[in-house]
């Protein structure tokens, strides 16, 4: 279906619980799989918040970097055995899978070569049946990790409905629509710049789409006991999957992939108009 990236702004936490939450409720075709890539330069929050410890480090995002160095074909090898299934219950289909992210950011200065072979990764992902989603925390969409939202289909930034967090996000839109329309060949430019609006504070769905100049696609509303869950691993009872959040996290599902469809239907238009004019694609 897609490649999304989900970005943050400072101040202002919440992609990580987002990217969970999107990742849980999740519609998925039979066979199909959704993945979730911590790509935060800054350090993943997933095995030691969410997963509580309880699955061991020794599998992620680090590990592709001795792979980097050689071949290509090896790190996509190696990409593969670096997965753990988020739910391990017995039982489960174990079709939603985490990539964890970096446990040190030292780590991230060993990465330079890995980022742009994990953008093409992902875009070819779709053919194995898998859907991405990108956590790239506050600074991943820049820097040398910025190619993975260069080349996503559509780039997601969680911002708060406070002063802060959508003063904060209007300069990070402005230096995305910068980056995005530089290599708006390789993915879908600034037109699959969106937001996803947690619903604190005064601001509303169009004053922030109004302030940031990018379409609101999705809202989650503030609820911390229940973020706490997917950000540090709080006690879930059996009323999670029903409450509030999650459900708000389905509909924002339904949000972003019909944003994501109409990228598609935007970026294939002028190759079928081409093809119209001239019989063949140029």
């Amino acid at each position: 279906m897609a490649v999304i990236a989900l970005a943050g702004v400072p101040g202002s936490p919440g992609v990580t619980a987002t990217a969970l939450a999107l990742l849980r409720t999740w519609p998925l075709a039979d066979g199909w799989r959704l993945l979730l890539a911590e790509c935060d330069p800054d350090g993943g929050a997933v095995l030691s918040g969410a997963l509580e410890g309880r699955v061991p480090a020794d599998r992620g995002l680090r590990n592709l970097a001795v792979s980097s160095r050689r071949q290509g074909q090896e790190l996509v090898a190696s990409f593969w055995t670096q997965l753990i299934a988020v739910d391990s219950r017995p039982g489960a289909e174990r079709n939603r899978l985490l990539l964890p992210g970096l446990t040190d950011p030292r780590q991230a200065s060993s990465l330079s070569s890995v980022w742009g072979q994990l953008a093409d990764l992902f875009t070819g992902i779709e053919q194995h049946q898998h859907d991405v989603l990108i956590d790239l925390g506050r600074s991943g969409a820049f820097g040398a990790s910025g190619v993975l939202a260069a080349r996503a289909e559509t780039v997601v930034v969680v911002v708060r409905g406070t002063l802060r967090s959508v003063h904060a996000a209007r300069a990070r839109v402005g230096m995305l629509r910068t980056a995005l329309d530089s290599d708006s060949a390789a993915g879908a430019g600034v037109k699959g710049l969106a937001a996803l609006l947690i619903a604190e504070g005064p601001y509303g769905q169009q004053e922030v789409s109004a302030e940031l100049g990018i379409p609101v696609i999705a809202i989650l509303p503030y609820r911390p006991k229940e973020a706490a869950v997917l950000s540090d691993g709080a006690p879930e009872d059996r009323r999670f999957a029903g409450c509030e959040l999650m459900r708000a996290a389905r509909t924002a599902v339904d949000g972003i992939q019909r944003h994501v469809a109409e990228q598609r239907v935007r970026i294939a238009a002028p190759l079928h108009d081409r093809r119209g004019v001239s019989g063949h694609a140029r």
